[in-house]
């Protein structure tokens, strides 16, 4: 039995097979390292609470598996950068993200008159502008009423600076603009207020706010024309999302993802 086995061990295919064997397993070994990215859920859950942070609200389920898709997009990018040597300047990930985005969208790609029409009106109501107006803020020292010029037709430019603490011009906000500047309550107040009269608004640190509705705008959908190139920028932006979309779905197919559990988890 031991001859046997010592002849067998001598045969030249026998050292063949053991050498195919060992290059396999070695070969393996490397294509793993290079194919698997490995990302712990921690990671994860620390990205998620940065864009709930950011929001200031938790996300749905949904959105957390949509951060986590992204997030996993992410290290597929920089593992792609790395590969290609633009991790050489020792940037941080973000960085090698965006040129790793950057390369694969390549040229900018341009609508025809044919698609941009298509566009515009299959996007029509994005580009409907709501009804707005154009604001005069003035504030006044704490418990003092705006002057009485004011009542008389002059304007906030012509007061003398030391009858008020600042003002501003704000020009065309809508409902929801105003929203975000002064919370519902006061956007109503201002929005619904007669055109050229002074309303009492809110106190702050600085004083006493007053606003005054200068001019009043309509709703309307620009034409085409009048908005071209803004159009065009949303069908680029549009396309070249997907576009890229496209290619990182391509990129993330050659490697194995793996989720790693937390420490603290068996």
């Amino acid at each position: 039995m031991k001859s046997a086995v010592k002849a067998v061990v001598r045969e030249p295919l026998f050292h063949f097979l053991l050498l195919a064997a060992a290059l396999f397993v070695v070969g393996s070994l490397f294509t793993r390292s290079d194919d698997v990215i490995e990302v712990s859920r921690e990671e994860i859950e620390w990205r998620i609470l940065q864009v709930e942070a950011g929001r200031g609200t938790r996300l749905t389920d949904d959105e957390r598996r949509l951060v986590e898709q992204q997030y996993i997009d992410e290290r597929v990018l920089v593992r792609e950068a790395q590969a290609m040597g633009l991790s050489a300047d020792e940037r941080i990930d973000d960085i090698l993200v965006q040129k790793m985005l950057h390369v694969l969208s390549g040229d900018v790609i341009q609508p025809s008159a044919e698609e941009l029409e298509a566009y515009y009106t299959a996007k029509l109501e994005w580009y409907v502008r709501s009804p707005a107006v154009t604001v005069d803020e003035l504030v006044v020292a704490e418990g003092a009423p705006p002057p009485p010029t004011l009542r008389e037709g002059v304007e906030p430019e012509q007061l003398p600076e030391d009858s008020m603490v600042g003002h501003r011009v704000m020009p065309r906000l809508d409902l929801n603009d105003l929203v975000l500047l002064f919370g519902a309550e006061g956007a109503d107040l201002i929005f619904n207020a007669a055109e050229g009269a002074w309303v009492a608004g809110y106190q702050s640190v600085r004083g006493e706010h007053w606003f005054r509705i200068k001019q009043r705008f309509a709703s309307e959908t620009p034409s085409l024309e009048q908005i071209r190139d803004v159009v065009r920028n949303d069908w680029i932006a549009e396309n070249e999302d997907e576009r890229l979309a496209s290619a990182v779905s391509e990129l993330r197919a050659r490697y194995t993802v793996v989720v790693e559990a937390n420490r603290d988890q068996p």
